[in-house]
């Protein structure tokens, strides 16, 4: 009988931890078609890369491609965000949660503020804000500011026509 019931019990536990684990996935893989990823997340975003991957969920495109032989990354766009900003109006949109010795904001020459988590000069993850929308830059081997700056100029690239065209 005790055998019956501890089945019984671990049949239980089974089904309700499936059952929490089991959320559906709300990104949608959309190979190298950029045009599937905008309308998943109902916005355009014409980055200029090439060897990448998209994938969107409503409300965020993401687009994954080599930086370098080395170094891979991730650049995400949400034109509404979940979350708190913080003092530089900066929502962090990367879904990383680790914890970083380094979380602070850097500045570039041109007064734009980044929000970056990783090691000193060694950056994991970069977010920032603009008009066109927030944005977040994920590097599992690290960025550094020369890096950043020059995303920032690649986002500019891609971002500006939408200027020229109000």
């Amino acid at each position: 009988m005790k055998k019956i019931g501890f089945m019984l019990c671990l049949a239980t536990m089974s089904m309700l931890s499936f059952g929490a684990s089991a959320l559906p996935n709300p990104w949608i893989e959309c190979g190298a078609d950029i045009g599937c990823g905008a309308q998943k997340a109902g916005f355009d975003f014409p980055l200029k890369v090439e060897n990448y991957t998209v994938r969107a969920m409503d409300g965020m495109l993401e687009i994954r491609f080599p930086l370098d032989e080395k170094r891979n990354v991730i650049v995400r766009k949400s034109v509404t965000p979940a979350g708190e900003p913080d003092e530089n109006g900066i929502i962090d949109i990367s879904g990383d949660y680790n914890p970083y010795p380094v979380n602070k904001t850097v500045t570039l020459e041109n007064g734009v503020k980044f929000s970056v988590r990783g090691e000193e000069d060694n950056y994991k993850v970069v977010n920032f804000a603009a008009e066109t929308g927030h944005y977040s830059i994920m590097c599992n081997e690290g960025l550094n500011l020369k890096d950043i700056e020059y995303f920032y100029k690649l986002l500019e690239e891609a971002e500006s026509p939408k200027y020229e065209e109000e």
